[in-house]
Parts: C-alpha cells; structure tokens; sequence
C-alpha cells in the first residue's frame, strides 16, 4: 500500500521517529543475490580488478560514487583483497555500491622493516628460534646475521633489528645489532600512575629523577609525561628530560563488562559498547589500573554489569598494529549484572515455541510474556522488555513486533551539536519544514570531509544499528555556515 502519510505533516513527523528507533534489516551473507527478490544486494568476495569507478569483485561488477563509503580498516582496498560489498542492484546488473568493508587484506610480499627495542625474551637454547624485542615477535634463523660477531645477547640490552615483516605478522630478522642498554637513548609517552622527588612510574616504566633531570609542568596522576632519558641495565629510565601534559579528550563508552584479563590490576577489561554496528570494535579493550575510579554504588563492576567509561586514548608507539590504547580514568556501574529490567530493540533473527533469538540475544517466552504489534516473523523488529537473567538472556515481560527500516538511509542536513570527543554524538537538523533532530553517533571511522563545524550544511551517509543508533559512515560539508 502506497504510504499516503508523506503528504501530512503529521506523517512525516511518524517517520522520522521510526528511523530513529528501528534497526536494520538482517543482511544475508551470500554469492549473488537474486535481484528479482531483493534489490539489495550484499555479499562478500575477492577483488579482482578495479579502477577510480568500477571494480570487479568475484566476477560482479560494483559502481562506487561519491556516495559510497570504503571502510579499510582490516587492510587496503585493493586487488586480492576479500571485501563485503552492500549496495543496490541496477538495470545492467552491476552493484551500485553504498558500503564496501574490507575482510581481510591482499596476501603481500614481506615488507622491510626496522626498529630498536630492548629484548624482552630469549630462546631457552641458543639463539635460533623466537625472541621478544619491544612488542615485536622476532624470528631469528641461521641466515640471521648478530653483531658485533661473539655477542651475547641478554634480557634488557637493546636490539636494532633489520629484516621482513611476515604475514602472520612476525619479523624475520636478518640482522640484529645488540648495544649496551645504559648508553641508549629513550623516548616514550604515558600516563603518570605514581610520582616522588625521586622516581615516576610512567606506562609500567620506572623513571629515576636525577639532579640533572629538567621537568617541565606540575606532575598529577593521570595526567601525561613525555619522557626522555636512557634506559638502564634494569629496565628502568634515567630521566633527562621530562614534559607533563594534559592528556587527549577523554572517550566515554556506556557498554558491558563482557571480560577481564585477571581480577587484580592491572587489567584489560573487554567493553561491549550499546551502540554495536560492523564499524564500530563490538568489544572494546579498556586498561583499568590501580588509578582507575571504580564506582560500585549501584552493584559490583563485574561480567555482565552496564557500566560508563571514561577513558584516555593513548597512542602507544610500540604498537605493532597502531591501535590506540584505553587507560579508564572513572567506571561507574549503571545497572549490576542481572535480575534488572532492560528494554532494548533488535532483529528477529530466530523464533522458537520457548524463546525467540533478538539482535543475539535469546529472550525466552513465558506465560505471561505480553506480545502485540505485527505477526512475528525473522527479519522484523522487536522491542523487548523484560528481566536480564545472564549477559545474553532475558526472560521477556513485554515484546512489541515492528516492521523494520533500510539501514543504510542518506539525509542533507546542518550540524546543530557537535561532541567534544570522538566517539561522540552529534546532532543534526535534516533539510525539510518539520523541526526534526537527529542524534548521530560519530566513530573513529567516520569518514569526514571539509570542516564540519556546528551550521555547516552536510550530506550524511549512516547505518542504523541493531540497537536503532544512527551511526555515521560518512560526513561530507555541502558549505558553511558563512559561504
């Protein structure tokens, strides 16, 4: 039936409320879809050929255009490489592409690298085998040239490493020169977890103050040092000089606590953000130390329990990958592990006599369980109230069966707010007479261009998630609010 309500207000102001609230259709993983079914077309294959505006993915042709956003973080779009294509379906039967998602990147060469580290670990016997220099897993052969010729090598002196990065991410070592670690000099970053007259720990380093030691800026815990000195035959950094910083905007999550690395601290606790979408990490690594606040007023911060993190980002430049590091300043548990109320929203993605499966989460059907909307179905919406037993089990008290919106959408719009941070939420004002606002949830994978300052007049590409969060894939600035 046409939808007749386009043409009242009324309508209109209907429908901006159900792209805010619903989440996506189920997107079926495949070869080729049938166009004849569904337009929407959304499958996975290998790049096999591709210029500026058609590429050749397992033998489909895909159109990209300025619209269509390429998310790379697994690795370059490019020939070989195994990507995710979401799109339409056009008269030729090529795919107009919207979203293109790289699975896994293009098998390479080894590629040269160098660094210097000091050595963490040794092989029990000999030298041939593994070692551990920096972050890096080092592999050293019989064609591994060591010097100076006779070295020994031992833990904490310092390597200069030259060799091949692997596909497995190792470093094949062709040649390791070892120094004496007291005449090497050091740079690093971190956060401030203790300070004295005498010694810092700066990121699990011990830093000694000396008489000669410059410090510029007032230390505080939490706060960031940049340090340079020279690494001692312990370990530890004799300090030369030192610059205390505020550290970079601070990132609130609100998730749950999904894992730990042990129940002391320090510790790696895995986040699993509320607002979940395939460019979004599904569980986010939080370092929580000594320092870190924890708030356990309304129940224990363990598995399973809603919490909001503040958190610094740090670049740590030993990273092999280039992730950035989440140190927690503040956990507050908002809801404690289980036996609480939750509503949340979600696809029908299994309907059983007992319990149905919702955005991966099996909610069990009682008695009493109070169901209306539209007739069940997999691939509809529902809104699911009831009792959280476990992390993914909810005893439902209510559902309400929706129909379920596109989740790719495009809009014109003029940025209203803007978050101080990113991940953030921004608001924005779509074009049109209706006084609508949309909150969109900006991420690290954002794809902006041109200044989006608050008034610019922007066309946003979003996917809406699971959760029925707006989630932007791309930004791009139509004109300012001076032009």
């Amino acid at each position: 039936m046409k939808r007749k309500a386009f043409q009242t207000v009324a309508a209109l102001t209907l429908l901006a409320v159900l792209v805010m609230a619903l989440p996506p259709l189920a997107l079926a993983e495949g070869s080729e879809p049938d166009p004849l079914r569904n337009p929407v077309v959304n499958f996975r294959g290998v790049i096999e050929s591709q210029d500026e505006q058609t590429w050749v993915v397992s033998g489909v042709t895909v159109v990209l255009d300025e619209r269509t956003v390429v998310l790379d973080q697994a690795g370059p779009a490019v020939e070989g490489a195994t990507v995710q294509v979401l799109g339409t379906r056009q008269q030729d039967g090529s795919v107009l592409a919207r979203v293109i998602k790289v699975l896994k990147p293009a098998v390479s060469p080894p590629r040269p690298v160098q660094f210097t580290a000091p050595i963490r670990d040794l092989p029990d016997e000999g030298l041939i085998g593994e070692w551990v220099i920096g972050e890096e897993t080092v592999v050293v052969s019989d064609q591994t040239k060591i010097l100076p010729d006779g070295v020994v090598p031992a833990l904490g002196d310092i390597a200069h490493v030259a060799g091949f990065r692997t596909n497995d991410g190792k470093v094949d070592a062709r040649m390791i020169q070892i120094r004496a670690p007291s005449a090497v000099e050091v740079e690093f970053v971190g956060p401030i977890q203790r300070f004295s007259d005498t010694e810092w720990v700066v990121r699990d380093v011990t830093v000694v103050i000396v008489e000669s030691t410059v410090i510029e800026g007032t230390p505080e815990v939490g706060l960031l040092a940049e340090v340079k000195g020279f690494l001692q035959p312990d370990r530890t950094v004799m300090a030369s000089h030192i610059r205390v910083r505020e550290p970079a905007a601070t990132v609130n999550i609100r998730g749950i606590i999904v894992s730990k690395s042990n129940d002391g601290l320090p510790a790696v606790w895995g986040i699993r953000p509320l607002v979940t979408t395939d460019v979004y990490p599904s569980v986010i690594s939080v370092t929580v130390t000594a320092n870190t606040i924890i708030d356990e007023e309304k129940g224990p911060a363990d598995i399973g329990a809603l919490v909001q993190v503040k958190a610094v980002p740090l670049s740590t430049a030993a990273s092999v990958n280039g992730d950035v590091t989440l140190v927690a300043r503040l956990i507050k548990v908002l809801r404690p592990p289980v036996n609480q109320e939750i509503t949340f929203a979600g696809r029908i993605e299994e309907i059983h006599e007992d319990f149905w499966i919702v955005r991966g989460i099996r909610v069990l059907i009682l008695d009493t369980t109070v169901i209306d909307g539209l007739e069940p179905a997999v691939g509809l919406t529902a809104v699911v109230t009831g009792i959280l037993r476990t992390d993914r089990v909810v005893e439902a008290s209510h559902i309400a069966v929706r129909e379920a919106l596109p989740d790719i959408w495009e809009f014109d719009g003029v940025i209203r707010e803007k978050s101080e941070t990113i991940p953030g939420e921004w608001v924005i004002a779509p074009d049109g007479t209706l006084p609508v606002l949309l909150t969109v949830w900006v991420t690290p994978w954002t794809v902006i261009q041109g200044p989006a300052e608050v008034g610019a007049h922007v066309h946003v590409v979003v996917l809406r998630s699971a959760s029925g969060h707006l989630i932007a894939l791309k930004i791009s600035v139509l004109r300012n609010e001076t032009d």
